[in-house]
């Protein structure tokens, strides 16, 4: 089992490198990022994006663009269009956000004419290195679908067990996240939390264990969960946590960076091809963790 982003970073190494297309490749982090990368043979770029600007960004660090192709786009809707169509057209392996905004990458990733998409839903994966945490954790969806139903979260779970799976660990525990442990019909992701673990018990995710409502107390800390009279095989050793809905899982992981110094790294799951999704404030080193990330979870 993969326990922290060097062991992720290295088995990446062992994997080699990919063809990854960089959407809106002007920024200092991202090109950084893209050097690294390349020097530690886990990516082979494409880049997209105002020429000029990536030309000086390239010669500020010093990396050389002899061999790596350049694709030339200046609105960002331009910029999204291209780097979905290599995609498309197998010219290149996985995609990486860079300065486009989400919206307009997603809406060139979900068109219709790419055919990106995958059997189930799209959803977006955070995994997390918490210092105060003894493994990796995974928060889903904070990225992706704004308020899922219970049809999506199911689709969201199973896309990140299979992520959680790919990384080695056998048993993926599961808190489905909610304010309080008990089930309130005014309090929609209770419900919700109590039909995945009984779905669950049923065997429709396979060997894992999925346990919810809980409150993030329970979920990370026994004692609490001792405290509030709770019995959980989850509380204090969750792999995957499941968020009521985009804001709060962007919120989360968002402040476990901030924060609590967490290293973090993201992806798209569920595409037919490996998408990293960023923020474009992300520094180096969160990118890099994605690549490698996209490299081994897929």
């Amino acid at each position: 089992m993969l326990r922290n982003f060097a062991e992720i970073r290295e088995q990446a190494k062992k994997r080699g490198h990919g063809r990854i297309v960089v959407a809106g490749a002007e920024g200092t982090a991202i090109m950084e990022a893209v050097k690294q990368a390349c020097a530690d043979g886990v990516m082979q770029p494409i880049l997209v994006g105002r020429k000029e600007i990536i030309e000086k960004l390239a010669q500020d660090i010093n990396l050389s663009l002899a061999g790596i192709p350049l694709y030339t786009g200046n609105k960002e809707s331009e910029i999204a269009d291209i780097s979905v169509k290599l995609l498309h057209e197998n010219k290149a392996d996985g995609l990486m956000k860079g300065k486009v905004s989400t919206p307009v990458l997603l809406k060139a990733i979900l068109s219709k004419k790419y055919n990106l998409r995958g059997s189930g839903l799209l959803s977006h994966i955070a995994l997390l290195e918490i210092p105060s945490y003894h493994k990796l954790l995974l928060i889903t969806d904070g990225g992706m679908v704004i308020r899922p139903n219970l049809e999506q979260k199911i689709e969201i779970l199973k896309n990140g067990l299979q992520v959680m799976r790919s990384l080695g660990v056998v048993q993926p525990k599961v808190a489905v996240l909610a304010a309080i442990e008990k089930v309130n019909p005014e309090m929609e992701e209770t419900v919700h939390a109590a039909h995945l673990a009984e779905l669950s018990q049923k065997g429709e995710f396979g060997d894992c264990v999925v346990e919810g409502p809980l409150a993030v107390d329970v979920a990370l800390s026994q004692e609490a969960a001792k405290i509030k009279g709770v019995s959980s095989r989850v509380s204090g050793d969750p792999d995957i946590m499941i968020v009521p809905d985009i804001a709060s899982g962007n919120i989360f992981a968002k402040g476990l960076w901030h924060l609590a110094g967490a290293k973090i790294g993201g992806l798209i799951v569920g595409a037919r091809k490996p998408v990293i999704l960023l923020s474009r404030s992300d520094n180096t080193e969160t990118k890099l963790n994605s690549i490698a990330l996209g490299a081994v979870a897929n």
